[in-house]
């Protein structure tokens, strides 16, 4: 796969993706803090699913209740449409579990 220019990186960043991801050396990371170990299970559980669809797996970082979700693509030596997609993934089921504690 393609790796992506900065230029294209940074459209993704601004203009398509909504949480606050950070872009550094090469990768994106979102930290998100949830509400309880239940949320925690279930947003890697969902995770496993997509890394599974798409075939492609983030790095994760869990701590308590706080996760870190990064994303590159190893064979391209940097970020390509793939990473984007994924944090597409990832935003949705972020919203998704809201919702969910919103009933």
């Amino acid at each position: 796969m393609k790796r992506l220019t900065e230029q294209e990186q940074l459209k993704w960043l601004n203009e398509r993706l909504r949480y606050p991801w950070k872009l550094k050396e090469e990768q994106i990371s979102l930290m998100v803090s949830m509400h309880s170990m239940q949320e925690v299970h279930e947003l890697l559980t969902r995770l496993s699913r997509v890394s599974y669809e798409l075939n492609h797996h983030p790095d994760t970082l869990v701590s308590a209740k706080d996760i870190e979700v990064s994303l590159t693509t190893h064979d391209a030596n940097g970020l390509t449409l793939l990473d984007f997609q994924y944090a597409q993934e990832v935003e949705q089921i972020l919203d998704n579990i809201e919702r969910l504690r919103t009933i």
